[in-house]
């Protein structure tokens, strides 16, 4: 029946009633997807594959520098004569020397394989895209801990021989290359204000999961046999596997003109082309050349030479002068990892945030946006608020703050050059330890120092402009894994060279001076000029004539 002027108003304010209840279901649903996006968006998928997989390889990491002692030994004994009294028959300096030299040996074949492996796997994003670029990097990962397996079942020289020439897979697929995965996909899916965090948030969920893997590695070694460590990183290589092939997020979609220029040669070699000087022009037209990527680069090479054997050098330098095994090098590295996790997750985040305020200052930068929240007026029709229970918009309506990517990028390379700092001192004094809980006290302290990594990423992907940022990635971690390569050989040797005449610890003076030095060089990398706008390489030229 039609309603007239004289119908009665309570049917139609019925009506509106059960409009609003109806309005309600809708709401509630939207705050279920808010929720359910915060707990299982693509940043904590991206966060729970980093603490998978760095848990797996954690695993494995302890128990193979006890396997390469147990190998070591079998070899001095063979041609030596059998061992007898009390005590560790292992406990021998020349065993520990070997020791050093073997693991080094086999430290350098994984981070040589990791520098070639960091341009296969940029390929491979390229091309494939985040996520099943990770996929291949965790079953070739599973495939080359099956050869470790077959190599601590055999030991002694072979087996030795098996470990390092099959690290040889990881150019293929290893370690480093998961994590320029994860990486990548942070800086494509992160707002660029939060991305410097989300950095320090994945680097820190990676070490939690090494800490963990270095507690369970351990305790698997000595309950059960020395391979069970080994055969169950196996089975959650494959987990991995199906976690990252089910659950991470693809990243940004390409066009197809951008994955045509992601083939060829060029595109293989593209993160050489990062760590150049760069030309930049002012806001007076004049062009100046930018020399800050190459120190900022140098720089995080020598604090990555002179922190980077640390953790071994701790595990070393533990078993031979305090006859740590693998339960005490274990819970070393749990140690070691669970607070650096622990400070990369819960305080690197506040520290960036509040740095950032605290190096820029707040008043304009607030004045500034309150302007423009008050007096902003809507003009286009996405601007406008939505009527409760019509459609939800899925994408924010209002592009970023070009401004914004550049706001804490000061803070960030202040940041960078203290840690180096923090952990010259940590590990200056670590040389002067002469009981086992000292050694303990400086695992402890030494994550303090850490987030220079993560916060150098953010530096250099602010440097760089948004189709370069995965470029960028895998230059900085393309520095780091040259580092730990020239590192891992360097003081591997050094540590026996110390070792056979008595002095071990003098090996941390050596990292501690690098880190020094590494401090001073990054004093000369500073930020563009602001308003600076940096130009290509074609435009610069055309610039520079005029």
């Amino acid at each position: 029946m039609a309603a007239d002027e004289t119908s009665p108003l309570l049917q139609n304010e019925q009506n509106g009633q059960n409009g609003q209840n109806g309005a309600t279901a809708p709401k509630t649903t939207k705050v279920a997807k808010t929720v359910g996006a915060a707990i299982f968006g693509p940043a904590n998928r991206i966060l729970l594959a980093g603490f998978l997989m760095s848990f797996t390889l954690g695993i494995t990491q302890v128990p193979i520098i006890y396997v390469f002692r147990l190998m070591e030994c079998d070899i001095f004994y063979s041609h030596n004569p059998p061992f007898e009294g009390p005590g560790d028959r292992c406990h021998n300096r020349q065993i520990t020397a070997g020791t050093a030299q073997q693991v080094s040996i086999l430290g350098m074949s994984t981070s040589f394989s990791g520098v070639f492996n960091l341009f296969v796997c940029g390929y491979f994003i390229k091309i494939w895209g985040p996520r099943w670029a990770f996929v291949s990097q965790t079953a070739l990962l599973g495939l080359r801990v099956s050869t470790q397996v077959l190599g601590v079942t055999i030991g002694g020289r072979r087996g030795e021989i098996i470990f390092q020439a099959c690290q040889a897979i990881g150019i293929i697929g290893g370690p480093r290359g998961y994590q320029l995965v994860l990486n990548t996909a942070v800086s494509e899916l992160v707002a660029p204000k939060d991305r410097t965090a989300v950095f320090g948030r994945l680097q820190g969920s990676i070490m939690l999961g090494t800490a963990f893997g270095f507690l369970l590695g351990g305790v698997l070694g000595d309950v059960y046999n020395i391979r069970r460590p080994f055969e169950t990183a196996f089975f959650l290589y494959v987990a991995c596997t199906l976690y990252g092939a089910i659950f991470l997020p693809n990243g940004s979609n390409k066009t197809q003109g951008q994955k045509q220029n992601a083939r060829g040669i060029g595109a293989f070699f593209a993160p050489l082309k990062i760590i150049v000087p760069h030309n930049y022009r002012l806001e007076s037209g004049r062009v100046i050349k930018n020399y800050s990527l190459i120190f900022l680069a140098l720089g995080i090479f020598l604090g990555v030479f002179a922190s980077g054997y640390a953790p071994i050098l701790l595990q070393m330098y533990g078993t031979s002068e305090f006859n740590f095994g693998t339960t005490e090098n274990g819970y070393l590295m749990f140690g070691n990892s669970a607070i650096r996790g622990l400070f990369l997750l819960v305080m690197f985040p506040k520290i960036i945030s509040s740095g950032r305020i605290w190096f820029n200052g707040t008043s304009a930068h607030t004045e500034h946006k309150q302007s423009e929240q008050e007096f902003h007026i809507p003009v286009n029709p996405e601007d406008f608020e939505v009527v409760e229970g019509g459609e939800v918009p899925q994408e924010p309506v209002q592009a970023p703050d070009p401004d914004e990517e550049d706001s804490g990028t000061g803070f960030d390379l202040f940041f960078v050059r203290w840690s180096l700092v923090v952990d010259s001192l940590v590990t200056f004094f670590a040389g002067f330890s002469t009981d086992g809980w000292q050694v303990y006290l400086a695992g402890f302290l030494l994550p303090f120092a850490s987030g220079s990594a993560p916060a150098a990423k953010g530096v250099m992907t602010e440097m760089c402009p948004p189709d370069k940022r995965q470029d960028a990635i895998s230059a900085i971690t393309l520095v780091e894994s040259t580092a730990s390569l020239l590192t891992q050989g360097l003081f591997g040797t050094i540590f026996a060279a110390f070792t056979e005449v008595g002095t071990p610890s003098l090996t941390f003076f050596c990292n501690a001076g690098f880190a020094v030095f590494g401090f001073i060089i990054l004093f000369l990398a500073y930020l563009p000029p602001p308003n600076s706008k940096r130009i290509d390489d074609e435009d610069s030229e055309t610039e520079v004539e005029s």
